[in-house]
């Protein structure tokens, strides 16, 4: 019997988006969520998941609850909004370029020094 290997990894990492055309994070938000008003609502994050279903979620900065909340010192009131039924294509089509960069963690990635160059 052969022994089990193990494929699994969790990597970590960040990504640099460039947008297309001069579109906006509240152009994706006003075209996709119907209840996004501009006036009220700033987009700051989004987050994409895809595994088995794709679920996009907009993190927006509620402007009116901002004025008058009671958070701690330090906290910021955002709106979340969940996204399902949307194709990570579409939300693609929004970006000229995106750039990725995962690590293991092992290692802190600004550490490295490149040695082929």
């Amino acid at each position: 019997m052969e022994a089990a290997v193990n494929t699994a990894f969790d990597m970590h990492g960040t990504i640099a988006v460039k947008s297309a055309n001069g579109q906006t994070l509240d152009d994706f938000c006003t075209e996709y969520i119907p209840e996004y008003n501009r006036d009220r609502f700033e987009a700051l994050a989004i987050r994409l998941f895809t595994g088995n279903e794709t679920v996009i979620t907009i993190f927006a900065v509620d402007k009116i609850r901002q004025e008058d909340t009671v958070l701690k010192e330090g906290r910021l009131p955002v709106k979340k909004f969940k996204l399902t039924g949307i194709s990570l294509s579409s939300v693609l089509s929004y970006c000229s370029s995106f750039n990725c960069t995962l690590s293991t963690g092992n290692y802190n990635i600004e550490d490295m020094e490149i040695m082929n160059k």
